[in-house]
């Protein structure tokens, strides 16, 4: 009984601290690119396609859709990013938080079923076995339950 009631405190803070590392790490990702000045912007969408690639293979006719919803994604990002380090209102971080989560949302749209099963079992594969390459992916990425943890933390609705 007691490491049940041990469990269901704990499981909370340990659901916030993969929240909380995971927005540290995608901001330091943006900030990478920031530095890079307009360097950034390929940084970005390199960095995103070819991880991606690597993992659901994409087809010749999806490299350019990709190509263009990655630019379009750090652009956006970009115009919120340097409000929220500005500003440092958690309405600005907030909205940073949920443009990230709708990005997520919009790639996966893009890929067909046999490319989002892989894309997520690949993802949860760095989670369990892999945790350098967890946080490189997460830096960029959501796992499917890191996904649904943000979209209830952040009460996101699209």
């Amino acid at each position: 009984m007691l490491t049940k009631l041990l469990f269901l405190f704990l499981f909370p803070l340990i659901v916030f601290s993969q929240i909380e590392t995971s927005i540290k790490l995608k901001v330091a990702m943006m900030q990478n690119c920031v530095k890079k000045g307009v360097e950034g912007e390929t940084l970005f969408w390199q960095t995103k396609g070819k991880i991606t690639y690597s993992i659901v293979n994409y087809t010749d006719e999806q490299n350019p859709i990709f190509k263009d919803l990655f630019i379009n994604q750090y652009r956006e990002l970009l115009q919120i990013y340097k409000k929220m380090i500005v500003s440092e209102y958690e309405k600005d971080t907030a909205l940073y938080v949920q443009t990230l989560i709708r990005q997520e949302d919009d790639f996966r749209k893009l890929l067909t079923v046999a490319q989002l099963q892989k894309y997520s079992e690949k993802l949860t594969f760095f989670k369990k076995n892999n945790p350098q390459a967890n946080d490189s992916y997460s830096s960029l990425f959501f796992s499917d339950e890191l996904l649904n943890e943000y979209k209830t933390k952040f009460d996101y609705k699209k």
